[in-house]
């Protein structure tokens, strides 16, 4: 760490603690990868196999633990690609898109002075589910 990066950190440890907000960090919930594993067709595979060996991606013991390395840190998940649009056609996006919300739902209520929020995912090939779910999303807060 720079000198300049040490003093400043030292600073606010005399000031006290400033919390840190991570605001787009992704995951891939263990229900939603395995919901992608068992529809993700030969253009995806290649991903969410790559994805699938990044441990704290889906992995939340793992990422909190790894978190506490920094304890000021909080983070704001985000959904991971493939997204619920590019993994299933109009049809099935909603209920990939809820897959994720729910599993992310559990996450922040499981580590909440961890992980406090996540952004909703929508599935953006399906616009009335799109914006029946952003009325919904409020519910998760």
């Amino acid at each position: 760490m720079p000198a300049a990066a040490r003093a400043d950190a030292a600073n606010h440890e005399k000031k006290g603690s400033i919390k840190k907000i991570d605001i787009f960090s992704h995951v891939l919930p263990k229900r939603y990868l395995e919901a992608v594993r068992r529809r993700a067709d030969d253009r995806h595979q290649p991903m969410v196999r790559r994805f699938a060996e990044i441990r704290a991606l889906w992995d939340i013991d793992t990422r909190v633990s790894m978190m506490a390395q920094w304890p000021d840190l909080q983070q704001v998940l985000t959904l991971s690609l493939p997204a619920p649009e590019l993994i299933a056609g109009p049809e099935l996006s909603p209920e990939f898109a809820r897959i994720a919300d729910e599993s992310m739902a559990d996450i922040r209520d499981r580590w909440p002075d961890d992980i406090p929020a996540f952004v909703a995912s929508l599935p953006m090939n399906n616009v009335p589910a799109a914006l029946a779910k952003m009325d919904r999303a409020v519910f998760y807060a």
